[in-house]
């Protein structure tokens, strides 16, 4: 089935433009010159991509595509305006509400390319959340088998004292199941991202080895390990163009990467996982002054893991080559993290950092 787009702008002139500009492109056109009308065929059948005028009589585009999203959080939505509404479009992307702005008058190649890559954004995520409910229904179905064998566990410990072994299985096919699906969507981004192939797998080895190195409990290793496999999982929803791009970004370009951890949680945050994945996932980017993002934590507010990633990304990514600029090495990502030490960085963490370069050999591979 042919993934459906809808077109809302008060002037019908803007709209044919639209529909002629796809018109050999395999998707189901659908356009409203009423977002309010729009808003009753969404609620029934919520569509793939919805591109909306700013400027309406009705309602706002802004304000318009923040009920979209409130109706159906799946939906892609960009919204075209002019520059003197730049600021509030700009703002919607940041609060979460619109995807990405195309400026009128738009070019057409442009403009279909932003589809496209909404569209396959749209399957993408759409992809994500179908493996994500599968997962949790394995999950469940094991956590079912679980207690039905420690309830066995009580019954027969006591007569035959042989069941110890299987519910062993049954919890180390559990931990495995979850730790495939962590792999699974790791690979989601990484192939999306080639120059940072293996970034997410370097960070976790040096974040486990971090919280190794601090005496952190086990529970809280494998927490950090997890996470730091899927830490960047959000950067699906970043386009490839800007992930790969050789100069430096823009501002609205950076505001597209800074929205990646709050992206991750999201799709995260309904999965039962042992450990809280998806907190740690928002919170990597954080800063112990405040002067991180998406929340602007500091100090104790932002969770002892996501400080451990924190240190664990930042050397990785000094450490690597980049599209715009060639790696730095180890030696300047360790000056720079204890330059900040306490001001950016965890102390702990960045002293378990050095201590493991410095005195342990320790290497990213």
């Amino acid at each position: 089935m042919a993934e459906s787009i809808v077109f809302v702008d008060d002037e019908i002139s803007v709209l044919k433009a639209l529909k002629r500009l796809l018109i050999d492109e395999p998707y189901e056109i659908l356009i409203f010159n009423s977002p309010l009308e729009a808003l009753k065929k969404i609620e029934k059948t919520p569509p793939a991509v919805v591109i909306s005028d700013q400027s309406m009589p009705e309602m706002e585009g802004t304000r318009f595509l923040k009920k979209v999203r409130d109706i159906s959080p799946e939906t892609v939505r960009i919204i075209l305006t002019g520059y003197a509404d730049a600021e509030a479009a700009i703002d919607a992307i940041n609060q979460g509400s619109v995807f990405r702005f195309v400026s009128k008058p738009w070019e057409d190649d442009m403009l279909k390319l932003t589809i496209k890559q909404a569209v396959e954004h749209y399957k993408l995520v759409a992809e994500n959340k179908r493996l994500l409910q599968l997962t949790q229904e394995q999950n469940q179905e094991l956590r079912s088998l679980n207690h039905n064998l420690e309830t066995r566990v009580e019954e027969r410990t006591r007569q035959l004292g042989q069941s110890t072994e299987k519910l062993k299985h049954t919890l180390s096919k559990l931990q495995n199941t979850l730790e495939a699906t962590i792999h699974a969507i790791a690979m989601t981004v990484e192939i999306r991202d080639p120059y940072t192939a293996g970034h997410q797998r370097r960070v976790s080895n040096l974040a486990g080895a971090i919280a190794v190195e601090m005496g952190l409990s086990q529970d809280q290793i494998e927490a950090v390990r997890m996470a730091g496999i899927i830490h960047d999982l959000g950067k699906i929803s970043v386009p490839a163009e800007i992930l790969s791009r050789p100069g430096r970004l823009t501002a609205i370009e950076f505001s597209f990467i800074k929205m990646h951890p709050e992206v991750g949680c999201d799709i995260l945050k309904d999965i039962e996982f042992s450990w809280p994945i998806a907190q740690i996932v928002l919170q990597h980017h954080e800063r112990i002054d405040g002067s991180g993002y998406p929340q602007g934590l500091s100090g104790e507010e932002t969770l002892i893991e996501a400080k451990i990633i924190a240190v664990a990304d930042v050397v990785e990514a000094m450490a690597s080559h980049r599209p715009y600029r060639p790696a730095l090495g180890v030696q300047k990502a360790l000056e720079e993290i204890s330059s900040q030490k306490g001001m950016l960085y965890d102390t702990k963490a960045v002293d378990a950092c050095l201590k493991l370069f410095q005195e342990k050999g320790f290497e990213l591979q």
